[in-house]
C-alpha cells in the first residue's frame, strides 16, 4: 500500500524492517501479543514506529507480522498513531518459523518493493521499543562511512564461559572472558540491503541459524560491523517485567 513521501524523510530509498511476530513464549499469558500491549498508554509497535517516522531514516517500511491478524492490528495502530503519511511505503508480510526466517522474508520484501541493493536496511526488533531518533541517524551515518553499524552497550556484569551441556547445580571450571571486549547486541542493525540479503540467503541455503542479524553478516560475507554506543537503557520486551521497566523509563525521559 503505497502512502504519499513523507516531508520528514531525509533517506526515502532506504528501509525499515520491523520483526513483530515473535512468539512471545516467556510472557507467560500475561499478554496476547507484546508488541501490541500498551506502554504508557501507546502499543509497544508505535513507539518503534514513532522513533523511526522522527528520525527520517526510511522511507520505506516494512512489517513482518505473524498472521492477518496482528496485520490488522498493526494498521489500525498505524492509522490511530498518525503514523501512515510518515513513510513513502508501507509494506507487510508474513514472519516465518525462526527470526531468521522472518528476516529474510523482510528483506525480500524490501526488494520487491524496489529498495536498490545500495541502499540502507534498517533490521529492529519492535519489542525494543526505547530506541531513540538521534540514535537512529547516528547509526545511519555511521553504517554508510562503515559499510554496517548496529546498536550495542557495553557489557557491565561478570560473564563466564562454562562447558557445554553443563547442567546447572554441577561444579565446573568457568572460563574467564575480558569484560572491556564484551558489547551486548540491540536493534536496530544496519547493512546495505544487498549484502545482507545475499548472507540470509547463504545461511538459510546451509541450514545455519544465528541469534542476530551481526552473526549472519560476519559469517556468511566476513563482513565488518561498527558498533554505536548506547548510552541509555533500550530493552527488549520478553518477560512481564520488561513491561514495567519500560514504562518507569519511559515517563523519566
Amino acid at each position: 500500500m503505497p502512502i504519499p513521501e513523507s516531508k520528514n524523510s531525509s533517506h526515502a530509498q532506504d528501509c525499515a524492517i520491523f520483526l513483530a511476530g515473535g512468539s512471545g513464549r516467556r510472557m507467560a499469558g500475561r499478554v496476547g501479543d507484546k508488541v501490541l500491549a500498551p506502554l504508557c498508554g501507546v502499543p509497544v509497535v508505535a513507539h518503534s514506529v514513532r522513533a523511526f517516522a522522527e528520525s527520517g531514516v526510511a522511507g520505506t517500511a516494512i512489517f513482518v507480522c505473524r498472521d492477518n491478524d496482528q496485520r490488522r492490528a498493526i494498521e489500525e495502530i498505524l492509522a490511530a498513531e498518525n503514523l501512515l503519511g510518515r513513510f513513502a511505503k508501507i509494506m507487510f508480510c508474513h514472519g516465518g518459523k525462526e527470526r531468521g526466517d522472518s528476516v529474510l522474508n523482510g528483506l525480500k520484501c524490501a526488494r520487491a518493493a524496489t529498495v536498490a541493493a545500495e541502499n540502507l536496511a534498517f533490521i529492529h526488533d519492535c519489542a525494543r521499543p526505547l530506541v531513540a531518533a538521534g540514535l537512529l541517524r547516528e547509526l545511519a551515518e555511521v553504517a554508510r562511512r562503515e559499510g554496517a553499524a548496529v546498536l550495542a552497550h557495553r557489557c557491565v556484569n561478570t560473564v563466564k564461559r562454562v562447558p557445554a551441556g553443563l547442567v546447572a547445580g554441577t561444579a565446573c571450571v568457568a572460563e574467564d572472558l575480558e569484560r572491556d571486549r564484551l558489547w551486548e547486541m540491540e536493534t536496530p542493525q544496519v547493512f546495505p540491503l544487498g549484502k545482507i540479503l545475499q548472507a540470509y540467503e547463504k545461511t538459510a541455503a546451509g541450514n545455519l541459524r544465528f541469534t542476530d542479524d551481526v552473526s549472519v553478516f560476519s559469517h556468511a560475507l566476513g563482513g565488518k560491523v561498527a558498533f554505536v554506543e548506547n548510552p541509555t537503557t533500550n530493552p527488549k520486551i520478553t518477560v512481564p517485567t520488561d513491561l514495567a521497566l519500560a514504562e518507569i523509563l519511559l515517563r523519566q525521559q
